[in-house]
């Protein structure tokens, strides 16, 4: 597909068909010259040339006609062997008397115009043809028939006037059909880089969505997978705890005492269900839909805070852990609520799962630099460096128990940093193992 637009081969067939317009405009200005040189010399009776001049002219309707029938080459070599034979039997007829040297600039010119790459051969023996007919002129012709006078010198100096001019007039359209031939060039090998330009931009355009496309198809078969994984694995062992359970309450074998200890059980095995399915269906949507738009709105921080408190509020008791925040009311930011409070609820029940009992969690917020800045600080059993380094990607090893057991998938913290990303903030954790964990969360106040 290059090939056939290539800016050399659209030039060089474009150069081509302005040479042939060119050898057929030099054929046609041959004819009209040679006729009415012919005419006016036969009106003065100088009948060597008229008969000259009348005889070239029919070599160029039948040079002509060779276009007619599709044979280029042969009209080219024709007309310009015509231009070196119509000259040298002028010079015969003339001798010293008239320059006949001022056609061989034109004459010179022409196979330079006419003549294509591919036909280098004849035009090099044109060319050195014309040479021969040069030497012949200036040696021979004029030795043997220079000295004779056969006209006036008023005939010969009003023949080499109308050849001077002749010669002038041939030179400028020459000059013309050069610049005809240079700017067609020019504007051929413009068009055809516009032409190769765009192509290559189509290309480059195909090429990336066949790229996005494949790199869509990758992450997809990465999150099918890591569905898979999650359900048959974090998913299945709770709903098989739960009912391992409730096999045991429905064999109403148990003290009260022991049904009490198994609802809680159930209880816990519930909620980190339920929390994995939220996360689970969160994150699934947002890779599905491919990071769509955030629905934009006003957001009080503090409220918003509140209530995740509220929602959480089985757990923190369960562990008897406190909770610190410094909020001011006052902040209020322009955010996705439902991607914000996704993401602050997975950071505080982080925090939570891995505290130890009655311990004190820390929330705060405010902003710095434009930026929404919330922390969230646990003092519960951190966590060495290979696992911070891993903790915002979809490596399984970074899920661990909590302090009660609890269990994890390993996306929730990934579901944090893809829903962030999303509205143009962004998730650091920083912590010391067995101390603290700090999370930070920043994003734009617009």
């Amino acid at each position: 597909m290059n090939k056939i637009f290539s800016p050399k081969i659209l030039t060089e067939n474009s150069i081509d068909a302005k040479r042939n317009f060119i050898a057929k405009v030099t054929i046609a200005l041959c004819f009209v010259l040679s006729v009415g040189f012919s005419i006016v010399f036969f009106i003065q009776k100088i009948y060597p040339l008229n008969i000259i001049f009348a005889f070239f002219s029919i070599v160029y309707v039948i040079a002509w006609s060779m276009y007619e029938l599709k044979n280029p080459l042969a009209a080219k070599v024709m007309l310009y062997s015509a231009m070196l034979a119509q000259v040298f039997f002028m010079a015969i007829v003339l001798g010293v008397f008239v320059e006949i040297k001022v056609f061989f600039i034109p004459i010179a010119i022409v196979p330079l115009l006419i003549f294509s790459k591919k036909e280098k051969v004849p035009m090099y023996a044109l060319l050195i043809l014309t040479a021969v007919n040069i030497v012949m002129i200036n040696t021979f012709v004029h030795r043997i028939y220079g000295p004779e006078q056969i006209y006036s010198f008023e005939t010969y100096r009003n023949i080499n006037n109308a050849f001077d001019i002749t010669s002038m007039l041939c030179m400028v359209i020459l000059a013309f059909l050069f610049l005809q031939l240079t700017e067609a060039g020019e504007i051929e090998l413009i068009d055809a880089n516009k032409a190769l330009s765009k192509q290559k931009e189509v290309e480059l355009q195909n090429n990336f969505l066949l790229k996005r496309a494949k790199e869509d198809q990758e992450r997809m078969n990465l999150m099918k997978d890591h569905l898979f994984r999650i359900i048959s694995h974090d998913l299945r062992s709770p709903i098989n705890t739960i009912h391992g359970l409730t096999e045991l309450l429905i064999s109403k074998k148990l003290s009260r005492e022991e049904e009490t200890v198994i609802t809680e059980q159930l209880k816990k095995s519930t909620d980190s269900t339920n929390q994995l399915l939220d996360n689970l269906l969160s994150w699934s949507a947002f890779q599905i839909n491919n990071a769509s738009k955030p629905n934009i709105v006003e957001v009080n921080i503090k409220e918003l805070i509140n209530d995740i408190f509220k929602q959480l509020d089985v757990k923190l008791t369960q562990k008897n852990i406190s909770i610190i925040e410094k909020i001011d009311h006052t902040i209020f930011i322009q955010a996705d609520s439902s991607m914000l409070e996704i993401v602050i609820r997975n950071i505080i029940s982080n925090a939570i799962k891995f505290s130890y009992q009655e311990q004190v969690i820390h929330v705060h917020a405010e902003i710095a630099d434009r930026d929404l800045v919330i922390q969230v600080k646990d003092s519960g059993i951190g966590m060495p460096k290979e696992i911070l380094d891993k903790l915002f990607t979809n490596d399984k090893s970074v899920s661990r128990a909590g302090t009660y057991n609890e269990k994890g998938s390993g996306i929730g913290l990934l579901l944090c940093k893809n829903l962030l990303e999303n509205c143009g903030g962004k998730i650091e954790a920083k912590s010391i193992p067995k101390q603290q964990t700090i999370f930070t969360i920043k994003l734009p106040m617009n």
